[in-house]
C-alpha cells in the first residue's frame, strides 16, 4: 500500500551491510524525504548507525553521495536506488 508521501525504491546493501538486511537488495516503500527514509531503513533493520557505521559507510542515492543529495534538496522518486557501501568494501 502506498501513501501520497512515499515512493517505491530499491535499497542495496553491499558486503558487511548485508548482515543487517540479510539480503543484497530490497524494494521498499519509503518517505520521499531522504532523511526520513534513512530513519525508516535504520529502524527496520536495526542498523547501529550512530556507532562506527556512520563514519565507515557511504550512502549513495541515484548515484549522488548522501551529502550532495541533501545539499541539492533532492527528494526520492519512484525507482531510485539507495546504496549502503562500506568505505573498505566496495563492490
Amino acid at each position: 500500500m502506498t501513501s501520497p508521501n512515499t515512493v517505491e525504491v530499491t535499497v542495496k546493501f553491499v558486503t558487511i551491510m548485508q548482515k543487517y538486511s540479510h539480503q543484497k537488495r530490497i524494494v521498499m516503500q519509503l518517505p520521499s524525504d531522504p532523511e526520513k527514509a534513512l530513519e525508516v531503513i535504520i529502524n527496520k533493520f536495526n542498523i547501529p548507525w550512530q556507532d562506527n557505521l556512520e563514519r565507515s559507510v557511504r550512502i549513495f542515492i541515484r548515484g549522488y553521495p548522501w551529502e550532495t543529495f541533501l545539499k541539492k534538496k533532492m527528494t526520492l522518486t519512484p525507482g531510485d536506488e539507495i546504496a549502503f557501501i562500506p568505505i573498505s568494501g566496495g563492490g
